[in-house]
Parts: C-alpha cells; structure tokens; sequence
C-alpha cells in the first residue's frame, strides 16, 4: 500500500508552476467537466479482527452542453481478512445527472445505477440499485464553496439470499482553493440503514490537494467513524489524481 500512496504524497509537496483560482477544477461538485480519475483507497473494516479492503477505481466523466453528465466507474479490489482472503472487480457503477446554475447557486438532480458485477460477495452488494441524488452547491466566492447533499440507496434485484439495501447518504462539503493551486475540503457523511431500524454512521473525512499542472490534479483524503450505532468501518485514507480534458 505505501508504494502506492508515496508518489501521491510526493506530487503534493512537489513544486508546481504558477496557479491562479480558475485553475483548481473539479473538486467543486458544480465543474461539469469530462475527466478521468484513478482513486485507490484502503477501508480498515475491523482493525479488531484485521479485516480490511483496497480498491483501485477507475472513473470516467463526460460533460454534455455544460448542464448534463454522464460517468461511471469499476473498482479493483482485494479484500482480507483472518477467514480468507479474495480479490477481483467490485460492482459497476453508471451514474447520469443534470445541473441548473442560478446565480451563486448551481442545483443537481442524478441517478445512479449499481449492476452487482463483483467477482466475490465480500467485493460487492450482490444487489442492483437505483439511486437518486440531489445536491445544491451555493459560491461564496470564486475559491470558497459549500455543498449539500442527499443520495438515497435502493436495492431492486439481486441475489435473494443478500441483504436488501434502503440507506441514506448525507453529506456537507466545505472547501476553500488558494491562488496557486491547492484546495482544502471537509466532508462530514452520515449514513442511515433504514433496513436495520435506522442505524447511523457518522463519519467526517478531510481533503487536501493541489493542481499539478493545468489540468492534472492531485489529492490525500482520510476520515474515519466518530459516532452513531452503525460502525460500518473503523476508518479509510484514499488517494487520487484527476486529469481534465478541456
């Protein structure tokens, strides 16, 4: 794992040639852009019994007349814990969305949908989901914005002998970007199982990132669970890198 989270960390702290605000792309939910990330990331599930993942997701996006979107995303992932260890796809996701801008606000309608494509059940939900999310984005200023959000978790098919899936997913996002390139985010979640009596997860996570260059962007990511009855994990850290296509 550290092979593959230092050259990320050495892009942060790396020189980069001169930015100004309008080069920081993408963090903001509201940038419809076409791009393509590479997002690994390790989830400790259970540091108790040592039970953990790691994904590696490749994500496309495609911005359509600047008011549509389409992306989707497959993950690679190893999954070990003392019972056994496995490793191969994850689920495919495919999401599409629509933006109206109005003023210092930019509103998001869209729907994501889940195909259980995982090669073991460990990887995956063994469920297919239709999922609705909206967001609003308000500008406080071309470098600071605030996001809210809510995305609601169907199950609609799948394996019979798995879980059915009612959850929410809400979250506020906080970020600030600086003149040469670099953005602060926070991200505090919380995640309700409506299926298990409305169980919660709270769990905050922090962003820091910087341009590279014009359109290539670069980040560390970290949270963990700070409270409610539902540990769905013990604490994730991530990494990713964004290239734009302008």
């Amino acid at each position: 794992m550290k092979a593959l989270f230092l050259p990320f960390f050495t892009c942060l702290i790396l020189p980069a040639a001169g930015q100004d605000d309008s080069a920081v792309r993408g963090v903001n939910p509201a940038d419809n852009l076409t791009k393509f990330e590479i997002l690994p990331k390790f989830t400790m599930i259970d540091g108790g019994s040592d039970t953990s993942i790691f994904t590696s997701t490749f994500k496309y996006d495609r911005a359509i007349q600047g008011v549509y979107g389409l992306n989707f995303d497959l993950p690679f992932a190893a999954f070990e814990s003392p019972l056994g260890d496995e490793s191969g796809i994850g689920d495919f996701n495919l999401r599409a969305r629509y933006q109206h801008r109005d003023g210092r606000f930019t509103y998001i309608a869209g729907l994501e949908a889940v195909f259980p494509s995982a090669s073991h059940d460990t990887l995956g939900s063994g469920k297919y989901q239709v999922n609705p999310v909206f967001a609003g984005v308000y500008a406080f200023s071309a470098q600071t914005f605030l996001a809210v959000s809510a995305k609601h978790l169907f199950s609609v098919g799948g394996e019979s002998d798995r879980d059915d899936i009612i959850q929410g997913q809400y979250r506020v996002i906080l970020a600030h970007t600086t003149p040469d390139g670099w953005w602060f985010l926070a991200d505090p979640q919380i995640l309700v199982d409506y299926q298990n009596d409305g169980r919660l997860h709270f769990a905050p996570e922090i962003e820091v990132g910087r341009m590279i260059s014009a359109n290539t962007g670069v980040w560390l990511r970290g949270g963990g669970h700070l409270g409610g009855d539902w540990q769905k994990d013990d604490w994730t850290v991530s990494v990713g890198i964004r290239f734009i296509s302008f």
